[in-house]
């Protein structure tokens, strides 16, 4: 299948969540009075991240109203004053939408008298519309509103990401990084990015690349090196979200001495566009099982680019059909070749197992 309907308006939706988050992010920055809230698993969620998974999931239902989604936040336990401040914040996105986006603002409607999102009862809706317990049937979308919350309460790098399941295997990808610029990574890019940049692949057609506020597209291909020495790491910037220890000593077995550190799917990005080489996520403790809406657009994404992505442990490529979470020991993704991934996974295993 093509999936261009369904690229097209995956998209136009991250688009529109990349111009909504970062609108908020500024205000969180500036200390206007937008401020995030603790989940029960200790990590933060933000108005952005609401907002930015109601825009997507209420697109997905215009067009798609039969397909399930499976999206990391619920509006459970949220007040209905704080749906109703999310549903202002789309608002005034939206008011900006036209002006920022220009040509490619109207290419796809987000919204219509089926699916509004008028009212925060409908916002509500929208988030909890993500409740999906995924697997290997069907069709399902998978949906990180922002990938990186940390990172975005920085005011640093974070990810839209949105992704397509089909019986198990990922078919299709999209990545809004609204504060990606390449030139500090090694590549000049002439036309500028004021919103940052987009990354869609669909199985079997490649992966490419361009500016958020643009249609117009580069192919996304992985570096070919002649020795692991070479290679650029590309790391989680938080110290909490993987084991940069057990990290440390595969860079120093491959010979490797340059590395980038930066938060969410984002290096997967990097990683498609030849910009980095090896991405290392070792888990912390082998009792956490990694998120689907981690890794999932990132998959397709790299793959497409000609690089190769598996568990860390047998080097396995990942199962997005096992449910909300993947039944594995950590996650690499690599430039290649297949030879040069496996002697980076017989590394890793070798570290997790004596941990």
């Amino acid at each position: 299948m093509s999936y261009e309907k369904e690229l097209r308006v995956a998209v136009q939706a991250v688009r529109k969540a990349s111009l909504l988050t970062k609108r908020i992010q500024s205000q969180i920055t500036s200390n206007k009075g937008l401020s995030s809230f603790t989940k029960d698993d200790n990590s933060p969620v933000t108005i952005g991240d609401f907002g930015a998974q109601a825009v997507i999931i209420n697109a997905i239902k215009v067009h798609f109203p039969d397909d399930k989604v499976v999206a990391e936040e619920t509006s459970e336990g949220y007040s209905d004053e704080l749906m109703e401040q999310v549903l202002s914040e789309i608002r005034g996105a939206d008011s900006e939408f036209g002006a920022v986006l220009g040509d490619v603002a109207t290419e796809v409607p987000l919204t219509n008298s089926r699916f509004p999102l008028t009212s925060g009862v409908q916002v509500r809706a929208a988030i909890d519309a993500g409740n999906h317990t995924g697997g290997r049937e069907g069709r399902f979308w998978c949906l990180d509103p922002i990938d990186g919350t940390k990172g975005f309460l920085r005011g640093a790098q974070y990810a839209v990401c949105l992704a397509l399941v089909v019986e198990g295997v990922v078919r299709l990808g999209v990545i809004g990084c609204p504060n990606l610029q390449l030139a500090p990574f090694g590549l000049q890019d002439p036309a500028p990015a004021p919103l940052g940049y987009l990354f869609k692949a669909v199985d079997g057609s490649g992966s490419f690349y361009g500016s958020t506020t643009s249609d117009v597209w580069s192919p996304a291909a992985v570096r070919r090196l002649a020795h692991s020495s070479e290679m650029v790491a590309l790391e989680g910037y938080e110290k909490t979200h993987s084991a940069h220890d057990a990290q440390a000593v595969i860079k120093e077995s491959l010979g490797m001495t340059r590395s980038h550190q930066l938060d969410s799917q984002a290096k997967y990005c990097l990683l498609a566009a030849g910009l980095g080489d090896l991405y290392l996520r070792l888990p912390l403790s082998l009792a956490y099982q990694e998120k689907i809406w981690d890794h999932a657009a990132g998959n397709v994404i790299v793959r497409e680019a000609g690089g190769v992505h598996t568990d860390a442990v047998l080097g396995q490529p990942l199962d997005f059909g096992a449910g909300r979470t993947l039944l594995t020991k950590g996650v690499i993704a690599s430039c290649g070749p297949a030879s040069v991934h496996e002697h980076v996974v017989s590394i890793s295993s070798d570290v997790i197992k004596n941990r």
